[in-house]
């Protein structure tokens, strides 16, 4: 059994919510439909549907299925335009996640320019600190800082990049200057909640042992914009990401500490996932991206 054809009348009834409104769409008749997903879940095995006279409802197996079947579908409709003439330029909804310090310093500019070359693309980004699961939430591609450890995916580095720990020359001159990371436990350190492990920050010294080290402090937070303006009101160190402190690094507003103690060195990433055919806005995407962004 060729499942292709059913796999898109079960995404399509998915996507309308109901046999009818799946049939219209794929100009079928209704008994088509609902006699296509019972030999589909036949072949597999599975009840997908409960079916009742008001409306349908996903089994659990029919939502682990249903997010794959939005995802090949999507890549046989990108197949299929990346072969006609016509479809050589990136079209459709490209969904992008980056997080908040990102989208605050150096993501604004470069979606405007991406945006003057490919106008016919649509951006739909959603900004978040947490690790989405990609194909899940039917995100394209995603911006990351970290250490790529999930090999279902594609990682591609955009630029080097270090977390940096910084506090205001204020803060530093009333509380002292850490000299090992240890001493942290000495200071109001701002948290980012999002974080992977967002109260233990690692370190490497010079031996190459690594450090993790529990911090606390009296503000923790989602939002990586609140917690650099904390600390350049002084009131406490924080740990952010090359790209989003640069600036006040360079303007004497924060300074660095514990420069003898590297913390993690992971880069910037486009993190998409694994296909065999990229699709054509992911690729236009990241290739202008690491244009861009080259050092």
């Amino acid at each position: 059994m060729t499942i292709l054809p059913y796999l898109e009348t079960f995404a399509t009834v998915v996507e309308k919510g109901s046999f009818t409104a799946a049939a219209d769409a794929l100009g079928i008749s209704k008994p088509v439909v609902s006699k296509q997903v019972s030999q589909l879940e036949q072949h597999l095995g599975v009840q997908l549907m409960q079916r009742t006279t008001r409306r349908l409802h996903l089994t659990h197996a029919g939502e682990v299925f249903a997010s794959y079947s939005k995802r090949i579908m999507a890549d046989v409709r990108e197949a299929e335009q990346s072969v006609l003439p016509l479809q050589s330029e990136p079209r459709g909804r490209l969904r992008i996640s980056a997080p908040e310090s990102l989208a605050l310093s150096l993501l604004p500019e470069v979606l405007l320019n991406f945006q003057q070359k490919f106008p016919t693309l649509e951006l739909d980004v959603h900004i978040s600190g947490r690790f989405v699961d990609l194909i899940e939430e039917g995100i394209d591609v995603a911006l990351r800082v970290g250490e790529m450890e999930d090999s279902s995916l594609i990682a591609r580095l955009l630029m080097p990049c270090s977390f940096h720990v910084c506090a205001s020359a204020k803060y530093l001159e009333k509380n002292g200057s850490p000299q090992h990371p240890d001493e942290l436990s000495k200071h109001n350190c701002l948290i980012y909640s999002q974080g992977q492990r967002s109260a233990n920050w690692g370190f490497k010294d010079k031996d190459g042992k690594i450090l993790n080290i529990k911090v606390e402090g009296n503000l923790h937070s989602d939002t990586g914009n609140l917690l650099m303006k904390a600390a350049l009101n002084g009131n406490g160190i924080f740990i952010a990401p090359t790209y989003m402190v640069t600036n006040a690094l360079k303007e004497g507003q924060l300074k660095t500490v514990l420069d003898d103690y590297t913390s993690a060195m992971p880069g910037l990433y486009a993190v998409y996932p694994y296909s065999k055919l990229v699709s054509v806005k992911v690729r236009a995407f990241v290739d202008f991206l690491v244009d861009a962004w080259k050092v």
